[in-house]
């Protein structure tokens, strides 16, 4: 049984992160970013906390808010199919946050010690969120074939396989690359969420009767 015949939750945060992506390019990236990114002192030490929400929704530039959104397209759909809207909606968002602050305690605890100029750099994007949105796939359709682009490397296994190389991948880059411009931790606190609840919203759909499409 399908509980909605229409990913409206998912479709809506496309909108909302595309709306937000053209009004920062608007109003100043610059200024977006520093007063609405995910700033790790301000977030600890300032007690901003409304950044963890509002980072989620900011993007650079073009390709990381398609790449981020063609994901979210992807993987979101199934996910609110089978689990419904609200759960879809709490995943997704409970996902962005845990990545957040994985970066946040990251950049203080792990790269501060190298760099103190660490806590202060800002990071944005939807995809602690996105990455919570694929571990929840990879347990509710394991078997699925999934093919994933790591830069220029392709990954095509069953989606369980694939995703959970990419979270591998991940954390070596994380340990290894703590000045990156990307936010591997971020990626990887979605992704422990998206594991986690994609377990429970298994278990749940099993007791409960549902259908999980493979």
């Amino acid at each position: 049984m399908v509980r909605n015949s229409v990913p409206i939750a998912t479709y809506s945060l496309i909108v909302a992160n595309s709306i937000t992506f053209i009004g920062s390019i608007t109003m100043g990236q610059v200024w977006v970013v520093a007063n609405f990114g995910a700033v790790p002192y301000q977030i600890v030490f300032r007690s901003e906390f409304y950044r963890l929400v509002t980072s989620m929704f900011l993007h650079a530039d073009f390709l990381h808010i398609l790449f981020n959104m063609w994901a979210l397209f992807i993987f979101g759909r199934d996910i609110e199919l089978v689990a419904g809207r609200k759960v879809f909606l709490a995943l997704y968002f409970v996902s962005g946050l845990v990545g957040g602050l994985a970066y946040t305690f990251y950049m203080i605890l792990y790269a501060a010690p190298l760099d103190p100029r660490a806590p202060f750099v800002p990071a944005i994007g939807a995809s602690g969120a996105v990455f919570g949105a694929m571990g929840a796939f990879a347990v509710l359709f394991p078997t699925r074939p999934l093919a994933m682009f790591f830069y220029f490397l392709p990954i095509v296994a069953p989606a369980f396989v694939a995703v959970m190389l990419m979270g591998l991948i991940q954390t070596l880059l994380a340990l290894a690359l703590p000045f990156s411009q990307v936010a591997y931790t971020a990626h990887i606190g979605g992704l422990a969420v998206g594991l986690t609840l994609g377990a429970v919203i298994r278990s749940q759909l099993s007791r409960r009767s549902y259908v999980i499409y493979y």
